[in-house]
């Protein structure tokens, strides 16, 4: 039997009827995900009987024929011809059989040739598990198992639909050996994958492996994502589980994260050139692409270049990703003319993302050496307690002499924006109005809203970091000239108000922005009849030191 005898067979049993009903269920039309997907209107138990008869000593080299076909139920076949050869070669007499393995591996790379040819869900479900899924178990002349991730990861970063679904569905095989971890990976990759079809992959296979290895993983894996999986995912992976514990994980509410999947969406399948060409050439998109490479995609060898590193470091991975966000983006202490200034150096487009690790790893190298600069030693307080309330026991001296350094050195570390919102966000603290939308000073700063939203987490981050210094005794090392901004402002708490005022205007002038931002306050003035940040006469009420302490820490928590 031949290809193309199989072709003529199965367009003379075209069934019309069927036909239509098939385009519609499988979302052929107009914009749908199976757009232009052509039908004979077979079933698919007709399709496998032409499996059968076809036998499982069918040509290999006949099968492109029928994987290239425009019939999709041609292509269906073509891909179940490969399973059961697959399933032939991979009993278990056969699994460390030479022979064996080297006809598994011919299988496998026609499948990844063709993949693209399984253009739709069924194509895929049908196929991949026991292809693929399967070969991740066995013995290959391919690879070892680092190489089969490679070949998982490059699926799951395809900017092709299809691929992403096999790099999830795969594990259904790997989950009923007992094997968790292909599922758990590819699940966490594609946890803020934009379409519904991958949902619903990710929560069937999640439910798969919880029913086949072990709930307990799951429920894991579930209390550290439910809150920002999408609510179809989580309704399928709790299928299995007891009505009232269903009921308690679906009540969990979605967290809004930094960057709204919604923003970084339509990075989910860009190819590495593609990301490069968005972050130097689309303004309006730069960030979230960046965000998007840095929290999904390169996620994980990250996390393992920092795992190299974690024991000398102050922050954690999270904490350190964002920092390396503003880094790649502004430069070295704030220093880039413009956003990721050092990427248009990139000659080779599609090494981009090696270029990016090894900037990562060089990037904690130098933030280990500047960070084992850091010493308890010169301690000259008394650690702070954790109470801060204003019944503590602490002394408008111990405390005023904490925030003064706490604000000194953040002005000393922050990049220049950084230092601007700081300021900011201390001025409107202490007005108790915001002078100006954050939205409007986001673009004046000329940072997109995601960017925005970063630089202001991280200021807390790291001033809660810096508070914890100073409660555990530790005095904050800073220069002759934030020495004297502390000390001018624990001399003069009662002035504090215009004191900041004043270091507010002088940060303008110090951003590359600063004309931007002047227009932006004299828009305000113009409006209200003062100056942005400027105390209103009849509205500033004089602060006392505890309770400016208190907003300070009120401030701080992220």
């Amino acid at each position: 039997m031949t290809a193309q005898e199989i072709i003529d067979y199965m367009e003379s049993l075209h069934n019309d009827k069927q036909r239509r009903i098939l385009m519609r269920f499988f979302k052929t039309g107009p914009g749908e995900y199976g757009e232009g997907d052509e039908f004979l209107g077979l079933k698919v138990p007709q399709t496998r009987e032409v499996v059968r008869a076809a036998g499982q000593d069918f040509p290999l080299e006949e099968v492109p024929e029928l994987l290239r076909n425009r019939w999709h139920e041609v292509r269906l076949c073509g891909f179940l011809i490969l399973v059961a050869q697959f399933e032939k070669l991979a009993t278990k007499r056969l699994e460390n059989n030479a022979e064996a393995i080297h006809k598994r591996d011919e299988i496998v790379q026609m499948y990844l040739q063709y993949a693209e040819q399984a253009n739709n869900w069924d194509l895929v479900d049908l196929s991949v598990h026991k292809i693929l899924g399967h070969w991740l178990l066995l013995p290959s002349n391919l690879g070892d198992r680092s190489y089969k991730i490679k070949v998982l990861d490059a699926l799951a970063a395809s900017p092709c639909l299809w691929k992403q679904r096999m790099s999830m569905v795969c594990s259904w095989k790997t989950s009923q050996q007992g094997d968790p971890f292909w599922c758990l990976r590819y699940a966490e990759i594609h946890l803020h994958h934009p379409h519904d079809l991958m949902h619903k992959a990710v929560g069937w296979m999640l439910r798969e492996m919880g029913k086949r290895v072990s709930m307990d993983l799951l429920r894991d894996f579930l209390s550290q994502h439910a809150q920002e999986m999408p609510r179809t995912m989580l309704r399928y992976a709790i299928e299995k589980m007891p009505e009232t514990e269903r009921k308690e994980w679906m009540e969990i509410p979605m967290e809004k994260s930094l960057s709204p999947v919604s923003k970084v969406s339509p990075f989910a399948g860009l190819s590495t050139p593609q990301f490069v060409d968005v972050i130097l050439h689309d303004n309006q998109q730069s960030d979230e692409a960046v965000y998007y490479l840095l929290h999904h995609r390169l996620n994980r060898p990250m996390h393992e270049i920092y795992e190299t590193y974690h024991h000398h470091l102050l922050d954690d991975f999270e904490d350190i990703i964002e920092d390396f966000f503003l880094y790649l983006r502004e430069g070295k202490d704030g220093r880039n003319r413009i956003p990721y200034q050092s990427l248009q150096s990139i000659r080779r487009k599609d090494a981009f993302e090696t270029w990016m690790l090894k900037t990562f790893r060089n990037y904690l190298s130098n933030r280990t050496n500047e960070e084992e600069r850091i010493t308890g030693a010169d301690c000259t307080i008394d650690g702070l307690p954790d109470d801060s309330t204003p019944t503590s026991s602490l002394t408008d001296e111990r405390i005023l002499f904490a925030a003064s350094h706490l604000i000194a050195y953040a002005l000393q570390v922050f990049y220049p924006r950084g230092r601007f919102i700081f300021l900011r966000s201390l001025l409107t603290m202490l007005n108790k109005k915001q002078a100006l939308p954050n939205e409007d000073v986001a673009e004046a700063l000329g940072m997109t809203a995601v960017a925005y939203r970063v630089t202001v987490h991280r200021m807390k981050c790291n001033l809660s970091k810096f508070l914890h210094r100073l409660r555990q005794g530790e005095c904050l090392r800073l220069d002759d000239g934030h020495q004297l901004i502390a000390q001018h402002i624990y001399d003069d708490f009662a002035h504090l108000y215009p004191t900041l005022l004043a270091y507010y205007t002088q940060t303008i002038d110090t951003l590359k922005c600063a004309n931007a931002i002047k227009h932006l306050r004299q828009k305000y003035y113009e409006a209200t009849g003062l100056m942005a940040h400027e105390p209103d006469p009849n509205d500033l009420t004089q602060t006392t030191i505890k309770a400016f302490w208190n907003k300070l820490n009120r401030m701080l928590i992220v």
